[in-house]
C-alpha cells in the first residue's frame, strides 16, 4: 500500500505541476483546450437521453472513478491493525508481544485437548487486551456446549494467566470433524501385594554331631565262601560225614 500511495502522489503532482505551469505561461490556450474538450463531450454523449449506451457507459465510468476514490481513502484514513499488544503492569518500560507469538501458544495448549483434531487461532490486538477467534474441529460424539466452554476457560487461562496479558471476547467455532479414535488414558497396572520379608537371622555355630561306625555292608555268598576258604587252616582233614 505505500508503493501504491507513493506512485499516486508522484503522477498527481507531476499532472498539478503541468497544468500549474500551462495556466501560468499559456493560459488562453489552455482554456481553449479545456473549452473544445467540453464542447466535444456535449455532442458525443447524449446527457437528454438515458436509452443510449453511450450515455450509461459514461455513467459507469463516473461511478466506478467514485467507488475507486472512496476505496483508496477508506484504506488510507483506516486504522491499521496492531501486531503486537502491550502488556499490563510493566510501569516505567513498554513490553509488547507480538500476536503470532500468542496464537502459537494457543496453537501448542489446545491441540492436546481431548477429541480435539484441528484448531485454527486467530489473535486481534484491542490495544492493551486481545480478542481470540478459534476455529475448531472435534469429535463427532462430543457435545459442543461442554466442549466449547471447556476451550473458552483453558484460552482464558492460557493467555492471562500464563502471559499477563488481559482477553476481551473468546469466540470459539467448532464443526464436527471424521471419525477418529478418541482419546482413552491407558488403565494403572494392577497392584501387586508384596508380603513383609523377616530379617535374616543370625547364623549360630553350626552342631557338632557325634562321630558314627559305619556298619560293613554284606558281601554276596561267593565272595563269603571264598573269605571263609582261606580263613581255613592248612593240614586238617576232614573226615566226610562230618
Amino acid at each position: 500500500m505505500n508503493l501504491f500511495n507513493r506512485i499516486v502522489i508522484v503522477v498527481l503532482l507531476f499532472a498539478l505541476l503541468a497544468t500549474t505551469l500551462l495556466s501560468l505561461l499559456v493560459p488562453r490556450t489552455l482554456l481553449a483546450i479545456l473549452r473544445a474538450s467540453l464542447d466535444q463531450i456535449e455532442a458525443t454523449i447524449p446527457f437528454y437521453n438515458i436509452f443510449s449506451g453511450l450515455y450509461w457507459a459514461y455513467l459507469g465510468s463516473g461511478l466506478g472513478m467514485v467507488l475507486l476514490c472512496l476505496l483508496l481513502l477508506w484504506l488510507e484514513l483506516r486504522r491499521p491493525r496492531r501486531k503486537a499488544v502491550e502488556v499490563p503492569g510493566t510501569e516505567g518500560r513498554r513490553m509488547e508481544v507480538s500476536v503470532k507469538s500468542i496464537a502459537q501458544q494457543l496453537q501448542n495448549s489446545l491441540s492436546g485437548v481431548t477429541d480435539v483434531s484441528r484448531v485454527r487461532p486467530r489473535v486481534v490486538s484491542r490495544g492493551r487486551k486481545v480478542d481470540i477467534f478459534l476455529d475448531m474441529q472435534v469429535h463427532p460424539a462430543v457435545e459442543l456446549p461442554g466442549k466449547t466452554e471447556e476451550v473458552t476457560q483453558l484460552a482464558r487461562a492460557v493467555v492471562e494467566e500464563q502471559m499477563g496479558i488481559k482477553v476481551g471476547k473468546v469466540r470459539v467455532n467448532m464443526q464436527y470433524g471424521p471419525e477418529m479414535p478418541r482419546a482413552v488414558p491407558e488403565p494403572l497396572p494392577p497392584v501387586v501385594p508384596v508380603e513383609p520379608v523377616s530379617p535374616p537371622m543370625e547364623a549360630g555355630p553350626e552342631p557338632v554331631l557325634p562321630e558314627t561306625e559305619a556298619e560293613p555292608e554284606p558281601l554276596p555268598l561267593a565272595e563269603a565262601v571264598q573269605e571263609a576258604c582261606e580263613e581255613r587252616p592248612q593240614g586238617v582233614d576232614v573226615e566226610p560225614g562230618y
